[in-house]
């Protein structure tokens, strides 16, 4: 998920557990999950598909590592990220989140914010281990947070200590304003710099106990507010200088090192919490109750346009209605902005809540078509130093296009590709064709060649067969030379090929240039003279004949010891025919090279 472009929200639903009470009641179980596939299926004929889906007993771990350890990553390289947890009052938000300090937690039920605050201090620490190992300068971070609280609309600050916790209804001097670049900030809120694991975790505790909750008839402690927690992670870090091509365009005499360069990223996250729809007739709320419970529903329904406006598949939405609620405008980078956003739904398994987990299954649907555009997040030096910094790379790798011929400037002044190099790509392209085929072709002479000294050697044995006699010492013998005469057959080929070729390679240049031969006498046409090639060829019949008189004299002596005379007498038919086709390549050799010098005569 850390890559940069277009990125779609990721939707994951969760399914909590069945509450004693609903047990007590007779409630059954209304969802169930396909195993192997992210998909939830509702009742007996709604099947709806997430990114990830996590049934009754999935672990809190299990659900962090799975959807936001990613993200953490991608902070450190700059990318923004949010979570966004959602669903009806009571299904388990406040606990996947990790923002309910009410009561001691151990460590295995602890939520994604605090498992997230572990993982980012991990990280700051292991970079600032790898960097002193590789005895580089350690990367400088620097993280602050802000805690805000969206109640009947109007935010108010969680960290601020002066703020008098009865005074809700009071307006808020926070303001919401976007900067050049479409991105959203707030003015007039707390943000505590953090230096330790620790301390965070008490900022987020302290935050949390501060937020607004409440019971109701669906949720003994329910949450009547939104909660954004943010973290702001400040990276100054030194970055990879790409290998520069020559000296001339870096200016650096030899032995200079080069200076270290570095660069500022930034990443925010947003940790969103928000309250759950819920209806009056369900919550039996009443008076302030009530009123809080409408403010939610209209926060949740203007998020509910915007989700419906950006996944809008025929692009017929041009407006996106952002400014209808201070909540949808305080998440307009988290939706079609530039962040990563992953959104959990939070779901009861019962049947009594069967319309509000449908509802939520439909809400989480149609986010899964909304597409953000994802940038690193670098300030305005980095950005110019890396521009800089590829425009070197470009103008580099031009100059040795123009220094090698690859380039060339033509009359009128107009930059192109040259003759040279456009028939050296056309040539390289071709003769790579070429290898491939006669790569192919030689694995099918290998083919055919292995299929005839078969077929030979079936034919041998089964003459050996009918004269009586089973040796397979005498088969194998028989296949070995038969595969020795079809290399030898194969290779007589080649060289007639070859010297045919060189015929005519010889006939052209002496039709163009008649008096050019005769310009050196001394030097010899191919590399050798016409004597030694005939030493040579007399040397090969030698020897030829020197292993054809031992042979002769083996048969012999095998005779003699052997009382089957028809055996013997097929047995040197068939010598006789391996030497007569033996003699005959060799004469054939022989011939060969004496027209080749023969040629070589011609040329002198």
């Amino acid at each position: 998920m850390a890559g940069q472009g277009d990125c779609c929200v990721k939707v994951a639903v969760r399914i909590r557990p069945q509450l004693s009470k609903e047990k007590i009641e007779g409630c059954h179980i209304c969802t169930s999950v396909t195993p192997g596939e992210p998909q939830v299926l509702l009742g007996k004929d709604k099947a709806f598909t997430y990114d990830f889906v996590f049934d009754l007993d999935t672990w809190q771990e299990q659900i962090y590592s799975t959807c936001v350890s990613k993200l953490i990553e991608g902070c450190f390289e700059g990318y923004n990220a949010t979570v966004l947890a959602y669903g009806q009052t009571g299904a388990g938000k406040t606990y996947t989140m990790g923002t309910g300090f009410d009561m001691a937690t151990s460590e295995e039920e602890q939520g994604i914010i605090p498992r997230a605050i572990a993982h980012l201090f991990g990280g700051i620490a292991e970079r600032k281990r790898r960097a002193q190992e590789q005895g580089m300068a350690g990367p400088e971070f620097k993280v602050s947070a802000q805690f805000l609280e969206l109640y009947n609309e109007e935010i108010l600050d969680l960290f601020d200590s002066t703020r008098d916790p009865d005074a809700r209804h009071r307006r808020s001097n926070i303001k919401i304003h976007e900067d050049a670049n479409g991105g959203i900030y707030t003015t007039g809120v707390t943000s505590r710099l953090i230096h330790s694991q620790e301390e965070l975790i008490q900022c987020l505790k302290q935050g949390a106990l501060s937020r607004t909750t409440a019971s109701t008839q669906m949720n003994v402690q329910s949450s009547r507010s939104h909660a954004i927690f943010t973290i702001h992670l400040c990276q100054m870090r030194m970055c990879t200088q790409p290998d520069l091509v020559n000296e001339a365009v870096t200016g650096l005499p030899d032995g200079t090192p080069p200076s270290n360069e570095y660069e500022t990223l930034t990443a925010k996250f947003h940790f969103v919490d928000l309250a759950g729809s819920e209806r009056l007739k369900r919550t039996g709320a009443t008076g302030e109750r009530a009123k809080e419970g409408i403010s939610i529903n209209c926060g949740l329904l203007a998020l509910g346009n915007v989700i419906s406006a950006l996944g809008d598949q025929s692009k017929k939405v041009v407006h996106v209605p952002y400014r209808d609620s201070k909540l949808t405008r305080l998440l307009q980078d988290s939706l079609g902005g530039n962040s990563q956003t992953i959104m959990i739904a939070c779901v009861s398994p019962s049947d009594r809540d069967f319309m509000e987990t449908l509802n939520t299954l439909k809400y989480a649907n149609r986010a899964r078509n909304i597409k953000n555009k994802v940038v690193v997040n670098q300030d305005k030096t980095s950005q110019q130093i890396s521009a800089l910094r590829a425009e070197i790379a470009r103008l580099q790798m031009e100059l040795m296009e123009y220094k090698a011929g690859k380039r060339v400037i033509g009359e009128d002044g107009a930059e192109g590709y040259s003759d040279l190099f456009r028939e050296n790509a056309m040539l390289q392209k071709e003769n790579a064709a070429l290898r491939l085929r006669v790569k192919a072709m030689q694995e099918a002479i290998d083919a055919i060649n292995n299929r005839v000294t078969q077929l030979m050697s079936q034919e041998a044995n089964l003459l050996l067969a009918k004269a009586g006699d089973g040796n397979e010492a005498i088969g194998a013998l028989i296949q070995n030379y038969i595969r020795e005469i079809e290399e030898l057959r194969t290779k007589l080929l080649e060289s007639e090929a070859m010297n045919e070729s060189l015929r005519r390679s010889l006939s052209r240049a002496s039709a163009r240039s008649p008096y050019s031969l005769g310009a050196s006498p001394a030097a010899p046409a191919f590399g050798g003279s016409p004597a030694s090639s005939m030493e040579d060829a007399s040397e090969v019949i030698r020897r030829a004949k020197q292993d054809l008189e031992r042979l002769k004299k083996k048969e012999v002596r095998q005779r003699r010891k052997s009382p089957e005379k028809e055996a013997f007498k097929k047995r040197a038919k068939l010598q006789q025919e391996n030497s007569e086709e033996t003699d005959e390549n060799e004469a054939e050799e022989e011939e060969e090279e004496r027209d080749e010098s023969g040629c070589e005569g011609e040329e002198g």
